[in-house]
């Protein structure tokens, strides 16, 4: 196996550097509440679907965070509210959150100090001289970033046996409804 030159090494690992920090700021949401495609009831109240966003950090040049941090980006929730007429009726309610935290307002400073003392003298009659370095750091916390969170107006939805309908790429289908409750399942 041949072995790289330094050169070499310092081009690739500058071009995947490159390349991570050309990604686009994206929000990716995800599932909260468990979709094991099972059999899953609910009574009035309870939260059968919660989504999570996250949004990535952008970095000093517009491009998503090349280690990958992210804030929040607001919420999906789904309620199950109760029955009419037969129907199973359910409540989406959505948060956005708009944030302008960056890479920059999120990440610490570690300032490093170096300080050099010299001495110089006479012991004895003989000449004598010394170096000393040390290094201490100074701590700067991030800065921090400010947010507010807004929210829709909640939709309702009424689904009786056997219909579904998705959100965020899921399906949340009725499997039967009671007076008491409802039995559904997410794909």
């Amino acid at each position: 196996m041949p072995i790289m030159k330094p050169f070499t090494c310092s081009a690739l690992l500058l071009a995947a550097l490159a390349q991570a920090a050309c990604s686009p700021v994206d929000t990716k949401t995800s599932l909260l509440t468990p979709a094991t495609g099972n059999v899953r009831s609910a009574g009035p109240g309870d939260t059968v679907m919660k989504f999570q966003s996250r949004r990535a950090l952008p970095n000093a040049f517009g491009k998503a965070d090349l280690f990958g941090r992210t804030t929040n980006a607001g919420q999906t929730t789904v309620r199950y509210l109760g029955t009419r007429g037969g129907q199973a009726i359910f409540e989406r309610s959505d948060v956005t959150v708009e944030s302008d935290a960056t890479t920059m307002s999120e990440t610490p400073l570690i300032l490093p100090s170096t300080t050099n003392t010299n001495i110089s003298g006479t012991v004895g009659g003989m000449p004598v001289s010394g170096t000393a370095s040390s290094t201490s750091y100074k701590y700067i916390p991030p800065r921090g970033s400010s947010q507010y969170a807004t929210a829709t107006q909640p939709i309702q939805i009424a689904l009786g046996k056997g219909q579904s309908f998705k959100i965020e790429g899921r399906s949340l289908k009725v499997l039967s409804v009671s007076p008491t409750g409802v039995n559904y399942r997410i794909d």
